[in-house]
């Protein structure tokens, strides 16, 4: 496989609430979709800070790096996009500049809203590498 540049950056983010942890979904621009939160790299940021960039902006939520997952490839607006996603844990809220609904939803849950193959799977890569770390809350 090619390696594409690399043109996004997203996060898988979760938080344990009471022995449960709960993943992190949002609506998409349009409001038609279920997207994990991503979005372009700018110019000079690395793609752990776009991630954490984006968060905040779509989500309002403050997170941390946990752990760099794959990158997955898919389709923006008819062109080829590479999107490397990261584990991120929340520690925080902050102000979302984006309209968006968000919702906590266990894993199962989460992969049934989501509407894009990428994000099933980036969900499901998080979710695996999570089970197998032990996480402090």
């Amino acid at each position: 496989m090619t390696m594409r540049p690399l043109t996004h950056a997203g996060a898988v983010v979760f938080r344990k609430r009471n022995d449960r942890v709960l993943y992190l979904v949002v609506s998409s621009s349009d409001g038609l979709n279920w997207v994990l939160p991503k979005g372009h790299i700018d110019p000079g940021e690395t793609p752990e800070i776009a991630a954490l960039r984006e968060l905040e902006e779509e989500a309002g939520i403050v997170g941390e790096l946990v752990a760099p997952l794959s990158t997955r490839d898919f389709i923006k607006g008819g062109k080829e996009a590479s999107v490397k996603f990261f584990l991120v844990r929340e520690i925080g809220a902050t102000e979302s500049t984006e309209d968006r609904t968000v919702r906590w939803e266990e894993e199962a849950a989460a992969r049934e809203l989501l509407t894009f193959a990428e994000a099933m799977e980036a969900l499901s890569e998080g979710a695996a590498k999570m089970n197998g770390m032990d996480l402090k809350p």
